[in-house]
């Protein structure tokens, strides 16, 4: 009689809440609440995700070996930062978070000693909070509590990050750096993998937190916080390197203590958030910007610096939303003690469902989980599904099926047109990586434009990026540590790559955030690639995700005629069918 599968179910239920499930120590889907729901950055129990992953094998909830859910603390959710209406687990300790801040505006002084009373009443009411979280969890999961475990925040970030890469499968040993805004009351911290073994080094509290300091700078800024720090990074280089000033002024509040591998913010960070309006009155975004970014840099790359010379542990992992931070990656990367760096794809809190999967399994088994091959997790839908979408639309729009749909494709790109890509299976995580994707020539930039207005209306600073076949990478880019499978890290670029990728690069400091696509990877998107790379030279396209602005990555066929129907698109492609409007 063969064995029974060991099956793990991860949940995250903070923001873009995500569900992730294991077989036998390989994740084999992984999604997002928000692509169901449409609700950006949706928290709360991920039901829809958590469906999604059971129907995809075909099993029940009592064909769970365990469910394993990140954050140990039941989360508090900010309902004026974070979208949707999650499960309030805990009133007393939302009232405790809100008062806090509350002093915190009051009198800047008291908010230590009651930062340390908060943590106390809060873990005096975690029983009764985690009880009533525990029952939410079990009216979608029906299943006993002893199948459910709640593991550390920054733990799951570590283990998302380590066993993603292919460190423990070579058995290397390995540094895991974490670093997010605030996790079960830590922002930042360091693990050792050696002979088998996750052993946590260093802790760094959640009022020293580096994440906190950038979410800051974004609201500061005028942008959403938790979504649009990626828009002060892509603003920092327009400042030119004038931002010394605005650099000398907040730097004295950042300590690094090199012996300890940790950094302190000499007032906690929610004072200096109260002190940016009278710091940075009067001074230009993209300075703020730009000051912003080289300290997070700066420290960053001391503390990972610091930790390799002190452990004597040359590789490195590294997760949480700090390095979501593509510029920061590439200045990792470039260390000269780094010898190889893996940086975790979508590293934000959505990837804990990830991490908490594959710690469980770790835990449970003292087996070394598979690594991410790919990203291609979510939904894909059948050709009975798909004629059924185009048959209820079939009077709106043109509807044909070409002998060739990749070698269609690469023609209207070759003459300078967009086409949004629906096929496959969707992705996990912040990046469309090619199966919903809106695709153009890289090397045209009056697309840029159309984009932006037609469907996009992204802020005029931020670059696009490129998708870039594996063997044309080293024309393209200035490759360092780190790979960019997941259009996770920064590259410089050749001169051949400022031509060919012009309308893909930032238009300022000419990096670019690249996918380098192997053909396993997507066969069928490394097809249409090779096809119009037969017609321009160009062994790259411009990859942007699908998707209007403010809402989720297209899940569904329905989905993507909507969106399709909302912007100014052309053509849209649905695995072999290419629409066009009427």
């Amino acid at each position: 009689m063969s064995q029974k599968p060991i099956y793990i179910l991860g949940i995250s239920e903070s923001h873009t809440a995500s569900a992730a499930l294991l077989k036998d120590g390989q994740i084999i889907a992984a999604a997002a609440e928000e692509r169901f729901t449409r609700q950006k950055l949706q928290p709360g129990i991920p039901k829809n995700a958590i469906k999604f992953c059971l129907d995809l094998e075909k099993i029940n909830h009592s064909d769970l070996t365990s469910v394993a859910i990140s954050d140990i603390t039941p989360p508090i959710f900010d309902q004026h930062k974070i979208a949707g209406k999650p499960q309030q687990y805990s009133p007393l300790t939302n009232l405790l978070f809100d008062l806090e801040e509350s002093i915190e505006r009051r009198f800047p002084p008291a908010r230590s000693l009651f930062f340390s009373l908060y943590k106390k009443i809060r873990n005096l009411n975690l029983p009764i909070s985690q009880q009533k979280r525990q029952k939410a969890l079990q009216r979608v999961i029906p299943l006993p509590q002893e199948k459910f475990s709640y593991l550390n925040h920054h733990t799951c970030h570590a283990a998302a990050a380590l066993f993603s890469s292919q460190f423990p499968k070579n058995n290397q040993p390995v540094l895991v750096f974490t670093a997010d805004g605030v996790g079960d009351f830590e922002s930042a911290t360091i693990h050792k993998y050696q002979n088998g073994q996750l052993k946590k080094l260093v802790s760094i509290d959640s009022q020293q937190s580096l994440g906190f300091f950038y979410l800051h700078i974004t609201q500061f800024l005028g942008m959403k916080p938790i979504e649009d720090e990626y828009k002060v990074m892509g603003l920092a280089p327009y400042a030119k390197g004038q931002n010394q000033e605005i650099y000398q002024l907040l730097r004295p509040y950042f300590d690094f203590k090199m012996n300890q591998n940790c950094w302190t913010i000499k007032v906690n960070e929610v004072h200096l958030a109260r002190k940016l309006p009278q710091l940075l009155a009067y001074r230009r975004f993209d300075q703020i910007a730009a000051a912003a970014q080289k300290i997070t840099e700066e420290i960053l790359s001391l503390w990972v610096g610091g930790a390799i010379d002190y452990f004597q542990i040359a590789n490195i992992a590294c997760g949480g939303g700090v390095f979501a931070n593509i510029k920061v990656n590439q200045k990792i990367s470039k260390l000269p003690n780094v010898k190889s760096a893996f940086f975790m794809p979508s590293p934000s809190d959505d990837s804990n469902a990830i991490g908490a999967a594959f710690y469980a399994y770790f835990e449970s088994t003292a087996s070394i989980p598979k690594p991410l091959e790919d990203l291609y997790l979510g939904p894909s839908y059948t050709v009975d599904q798909i004629e059924k979408e185009l048959t209820k639309n079939q009077k709106k729009y043109n509807i044909q099926k070409p002998k060739d749909i990749n070698q269609e494709v690469a023609d209207l790109l070759s003459k300078g047109e967009v086409v949004a890509r629906f096929s496959g299976r969707m992705e996990f995580g912040a990046r469309a990586l090619g199966n919903r994707s809106i695709l153009s020539r890289p090397d045209n930039l009056s697309v840029v434009s159309f984009i932006n207005n037609a469907i996009k209306q992204r802020d005029f600073w931020m670059p696009f990026a490129p998708t870039i076949l594996r063997d044309r990478a080293r024309d393209y880019l200035v490759l360092h540590k780190a790979d960019s499978t997941f259009m996770n890290v920064a590259f410089d670029t050749t001169e051949k790559g400022k031509i060919d990728l012009s309308a893909a690069i930032h238009p300022y400091d000419k990096t670019t955030r690249p996918q380098i696509l192997d053909r396993d990877a997507n066969p069928k998107y490394y097809d249409l690639i090779k096809k119009f790379e037969k017609l321009t030279g160009i062994g790259a396209v411009l990859n942007t995700s699908f998707n209007l602005h403010g809402e989720p990555i297209v899940c569904t066929p329905t989905d993507a005629l909507n969106t399709f129907k909302k912007s100014k698109l052309k053509y849209l492609i649905i695995e072999k069918w290419l629409i066009t409007k009427r």
